[in-house]
């Protein structure tokens, strides 16, 4: 295995853990329902950490939409679009599945999606050979490991109360609602695929290698940040809780969605540095790889904070399985990135 494929490797399980770890904020907002939070969120942390990271490390930001053209920049804002209201989609389902299994049907599905679109569109001429064939296998590991988290949930939730028609609903509503969650938020992925033209631009304006994706995100995120925005406030206003964003006592529950911020978009600046590391295939690979990396964590985080508490052995077992397959697909796409 290359220098550069260890190197991808070690970023890729940096952004994960990372980026598994950036909802754990929420559960300090106790005076918050998640609509508050979750506002907090799409405000400071997808619309104004990106861009403060963003003006720090690409010098002259502004001057290099000037030089990529319209339509690039509205491929942009229509992945950041669907991307945001995947993350509304994702945030819904949390409340409904956990930690573990939100993240395990929402990023596993994500990472099929946003694996082989660009091997299709962009590499076709590699999809039948070996290479190609790896990739392949390890999404559809990706699903089947996907699959046994989503079994895993369904065995928990049954295990912490008895079977309803509400518990019933409330799970196949959240399942779905990760499912769907997923197909969008791999629109996040083809931004930074198809944003080749932003990111020359940001390097012929100064910007550094590794710095120059930063430049692709922002019209992605300011198109993606706006349906959580909108979502949250229109839910705030129907329960008449427009007025607990003010609350005595929880003004740094702001800090909260910036700290969110951070976390996320750190992992996402350490993802889109582990793609360059990958070669032309970084996206292809990149992404399935990041994804599978961050259920792993994501389940960590889950037991640590209690989420399989009483539920017995055997959704946790069922759990532990999923997750491992997960680990097979890591190590079929670290080898398809040196194949």
């Amino acid at each position: 295995m290359t220098s550069h494929t260890v190197q991808a490797i070690l970023l890729v399980l940096c952004a994960a853990i990372m980026n598994a770890a950036y909802a754990l904020p929420m559960k300090l907002n106790k005076k918050w329902e998640w609509e508050h939070t979750w506002f907090a969120f799409s405000i400071l942390g997808v619309a104004v950490v990106p861009t403060v990271i963003a003006m720090l490390t690409v010098p002259a930001l502004w001057s290099t939409y000037t030089a990529v053209s319209a339509g690039t920049l509205a491929k942009m804002v229509l992945f950041g679009a669907s991307w945001g209201v995947s993350l509304v989609f994702f945030g819904l389902a949390l409340t409904r599945l956990g930690l573990a299994i939100t993240f395990a049907v929402c990023l596993g599905t994500s990472a099929a999606v946003g694996a082989l679109t660009p091997l299709v569109v962009q590499h076709a001429n590699l999809v039948m050979t070996r290479q190609g064939g790896l990739i392949f296998l390890g999404v559809l590991v990706i699903l089947f490991g996907v699959t046994l988290c989503g079994l895993a949930g369904k065995s928990r939730e049954a295990a912490l109360q008895q079977e309803s028609t509400t518990v019933r609903k409330s799970f196949l509503g959240g399942f779905l609602l990760a499912f769907i969650s997923g197909i969008l938020g791999s629109m996040l992925n083809l931004g930074l695929a198809f944003g080749g033209s932003i990111q020359r631009a940001a390097q012929q304006h100064g910007a550094s290698l590794a710095m120059m994706s930063n430049a692709v995100w922002l019209p992605c995120l300011y198109a993606g940040f706006l349906p959580g925005v909108i979502y949250c406030y229109s839910l705030m206003r129907k329960k008449g809780t427009v007025g607990t964003l003010r609350r005595p006592g929880t003004w740094y529950y702001w800090l909260t969605g910036a700290a969110m911020g951070v976390l996320w978009f750190g992992s996402i600046i350490l993802y889109s540095i582990s793609t360059l590391k990958l070669g032309d295939l970084g996206t292809s690979i990149g992404w399935p790889l990041f994804l599978a990396s961050i259920v792993v964590a994501s389940t960590c985080f889950g037991v640590l904070t209690g989420e399989w508490a009483h539920t017995g052995t055997r959704p946790i077992r069922m759990m532990i399985l999923g997750v491992s397959l997960l680990v097979v697909a890591i190590a079929i796409l670290s080898y398809a990135g040196r194949a």
